[in-house]
């Protein structure tokens, strides 16, 4: 096993050095004797170092004209490199690599010499800082990557009540697509089955990756004490009190009194709470819509629009409220709740967002088709229409069919 280079002791070669009383042609006999030896230290009676000499500069020097003539007799230090980087043993790679860089270019040549305490110890190579800096890196990156996988899991694992509760309530009624823009994303989806129905929710958290994720985890705890304190009838109430939980969880209800900025983060999401004894669906929305899709016949996909405030962020009052709004259906239905990664993934020849329409179109086309086949349609087009691009955002949707036990005369909107 390679040992680990964290320090620059680690890259010591230990080198002899010689004093300012030698003389160039006795440099001259050392570089002979030693065809590897690329650079001399040059140290003092006291062990500290003086400077360094490069084989290649010294040669050069010594076959100009007259050169070796005039200077064969005379100290080493007249093709000595005065100020050659030097640092101490205990020095870190990093450390090490910024000095290297700040140096210049003669470092690539010349090398740096290594202390200990201001003592000469040996010489180090950039090549072999090179290395380690690389080796150094990789070993950071794979330590980071399985933070990351795990974190996944963990944001998995959160998710995983929720899919498995659509897995028992709606085995054959619901699709849903969950897919981090990276290992971990900022999507977060919640249902939760009812006697009487079912409340469905979908957050699209401030950022993605790792600050993503990290706002689900604030996004999950403040809806889980909202269930508690507010129910599951009222979707506008449970919104007000996230906005609560997470404005005085991230400090953005009022200034700080040190004088230090705070976040200014949030979420946009929709809350849905369908009643199966009056046929109705109730939701509340903080920047997303509800698109709602009858299976038969050709009408066209609704999109039910919520207020336009997101939840929890600096410039949202601490008693901020949202409004509810009732559909009642009376046909069965299917409904999609949607993270804006959806609707904003950039592709095809124009290089433009997919964009609502798109979606409507799809959606449409395989109304009447089973839920895995809609399902399949929607991600081989999404696939299809994204091709080279990267991915812009998380992407989550949730399908649901809704299937009334009665049928009232019409569909009505209201705001409570």
């Amino acid at each position: 096993m390679l040992k680990e280079i964290r320090f620059a002791g680690d890259l010591l070669i230990e080198a002899s050095a010689i004093t300012p009383d030698y003389k160039n042609e006795e440099v001259l006999g050392l570089f002979a004797q030693k065809s590897s030896l690329q650079n001399l230290p040059v140290i003092l009676d006291d062990g500290r170092p003086m400077g360094l000499i490069n084989r290649n500069l010294f040669h050069s020097n010594m076959t100009k004209p007259f050169y070796p003539e005039l200077y064969s007799q005379k100290s080493c230090i007249a093709f000595m490199d005065k100020n050659p980087l030097v640092v101490e043993a205990a020095v870190s790679i990093e450390q090490l690599t910024a000095l290297a860089v700040e140096a210049g270019n003669k470092v690539f040549t010349d090398g740096f010499i290594i202390v200990d305490q201001g003592k000469y110890l040996g010489i180090g190579q950039v090549l072999d800082l090179m290395q380690a800096m690389t080796a150094l890196q990789a070993r950071q990156h794979r330590q980071l990557l399985e933070s990351i996988e795990y974190a996944s899991v963990i944001q998995q694992s959160l998710l995983k009540p929720s899919r498995l509760a659509l897995q028992k309530h709606l085995p054959d009624d619901h699709w849903l697509i969950w897919e981090p823009r990276d290992v971990v994303g900022g999507d977060m989806f919640h249902f939760v089955p009812l006697e009487d129905g079912f409340l469905a929710v979908l957050f699209d958290c401030t950022g993605h990756g790792v600050p993503g994720a990290f706002m689900t985890l604030i996004a999950e705890s403040a809806l889980e004490q909202a269930l508690i304190s507010e129910g599951a009838r009222d979707p506008a109430a449970l919104l007000g009190a996230i906005n609560r939980h997470i404005k005085r969880a991230l400090n953005q209800h009022g200034g700080d009194a040190n004088g230090q900025e705070n976040s200014d983060d949030g979420l946009d999401g929709i809350v849905v709470r369908f009643d199966q004894s009056s046929c109705s669906l109730t939701y509340a929305g903080a920047h997303q819509s509800l698109f709602v899709l009858p299976r038969h016949g050709d009408a066209p996909v609704r999109i039910l629009s919520g207020d336009r405030q997101g939840v929890g962020y600096a410039g949202t009052a601490m008693t901020a409220a949202w409004n509810n709004r009732t559909e009642i259906i009376d046909e069965p239905s299917r409904i999609f709740l949607l993270s804006d990664g959806v609707i904003d993934q950039v592709g095809g020849p124009k290089r433009i967002a997919f964009g609502k329409r798109r979606l409507n179109n799809l959606l449409m086309q395989t109304r009447n088709e089973p839920m895995p086949v809609q399902q399949a349609a929607f991600l081989a087009q999404f696939a299809d229409y994204q091709g080279q691009q990267i991915r812009r955002d998380d992407v989550t949707l949730v399908a649901l069919n809704i299937t009334p036990t009665t049928h009232s005369t019409g569909t009505t909107t209201h705001d409570e």
